[in-house]
Order: structure tokens, then C-alpha cells, then sequence
């Protein structure tokens, strides 16, 4: 604080918690919220040094903060608004484009289940045919964690016993070739999707009988 020249005063009002709070927390008898250090960091930190430095101080308190809020702060109040605003976005894209997977499955005309749950493992889509299962997991945000979702594909393929999970992405991607997918996951965009499934389903034209033979 004294870098940057700040009572206590003027930081718990920057922050949005009582001085009280602060005191605590900046002692170290008690650890932030995750909300709670994110201010401090953008209020503090200058450099990846001083973000660094900040979070070693912390990272051995064990005790969770009991933070009391300044209450009816607008700056407090408008934080919390974004980070809300941001939650519920993502997840309005994420519901639009199960819908837009949805319509291709419908256009390929397609039998599925949605939203399967079986003990700990849901996929978005079910396909059972002839004996087989293909899963669809959908993946509207692909710049985010993509290696977790192929994690989680090669999970659901164990435990809900598929033959293939395909992740179901907005576009091609382009760097799919540099990701290590792992066996039985393939990775389709949207406009392919009803297509390269409804030849994954298609019967076997090897095993039926040809009428000229007959």
C-alpha cells in the first residue's frame, strides 16, 4: 500500500470491503475471496511480479474470510453484475448451439436422446444403433480448455461404454491436427455433423444380401 501510496481508507473503499476486513486479510489471519483478490490484484499489481508476490502472501492462510461488504457500492455492485453478465452469455451460447446441433441431428433424421445421464457420466447426445453408442458432446467456447473436453470424451467413452465421442465444435478447427485426440474421440464441426453421422449409423451394406445373387 505504500507503493502506491493508500490508506486502508482508500483501498476498502476501492474494493468494496469494510476496513475491518481488509485489516485481516492483509495481516494474514484470514484468505480472500477469489472476487476479493482479484481486486486487490488489479488495485496493487502493476507487473507479473507483483501479482506473483501477492499471491504467495496468501497462499498459506488457511482460514476463509468472513468479508463484510460495504453495502449499496456501486463499484462493488457493478463488478458483480459483469461477472454475472459474462456467466449467464456463456451459457446462453452454450444452450444455442446444442439447438443448432439438435436441428442437424433432425435434418439428418437422426434418432437421439438428449441430456443422458448415467451414473456420474452425461453426454448432450445419445445415438444407439445396431448394438453401437456415439456420443455427442458439444463445445461452443473452443479457446477455452479444449484438452479438458477431450478428457472428459475419453471419460464418458469408458464409463457409458461408446464406441466413438464425437465433439461437436462451431467450425473447423484449424489447429486440430496439433491436439492429441486421444482413440474412439473424433472432433466434427456443425455443418458436418448430420452427414458424417448418418454414415456412422448407416447398416453395414457388406452384410446385406445382393438381389442379383438371389
Amino acid at each position: 500500500m505504500r507503493k502506491h501510496a493508500l490508506t486502508g481508507v482508500q483501498l476498502s473503499a476501492d474494493i468494496g470491503l469494510s476496513e475491518t476486513s481488509l485489516s485481516r486479510i492483509l495481516k494474514g489471519h484470514s484468505r480472500p475471496k477469489q472476487v476479493t483478490l482479484t481486486r486487490l490484484m488489479k488495485r496493487l499489481c502493476q507487473n507479473q511480479e507483483d501479482s506473483q508476490r501477492l499471491l504467495r502472501a496468501f497462499a498459506g492462510v488457511s482460514e476463509s474470510a468472513e468479508e463484510e461488504p460495504i453495502p449499496d457500492d456501486p463499484k462493488n455492485d457493478s463488478e458483480e453484475r459483469e461477472r454475472v453478465e459474462r456467466w449467464l452469455e456463456a451459457r446462453t451460447q452454450a444452450i444455442t448451439f446444442k439447438n443448432a446441433v439438435a436441428r442437424e441431428l433432425d435434418k439428418a433424421n437422426l434418432t437421439y436422446r438428449r441430456d443422458v445421464c448415467e451414473g456420474i457420466a452425461s453426454v448432450d447426445f445419445l445415438i444407439e444403433a445396431d448394438g453401437r453408442r456415439l456420443a455427442l458432446e458439444c463445445k461452443f467456447n473452443v479457446a477455452r480448455d479444449f484438452e479438458k473436453s477431450l478428457g472428459i470424451a475419453t471419460l464418458i467413452s469408458q464409463l457409458m461404454r461408446c464406441e466413438e465421442v464425437v465433439v461437436v465444435v462451431p467450425y473447423e478447427l484449424e489447429s486440430a491436427p496439433q491436439l492429441i485426440v486421444p482413440a474412439g474421440i473424433n472432433i466434427r464441426a456443425l455443418t458436418d455433423i448430420g452427414a458424417y453421422l448418418a454414415q456412422r449409423t448407416a447398416p453395414d451394406k457388406s452384410q446385406i444380401p445382393d438381389p442379383a445373387l438371389r
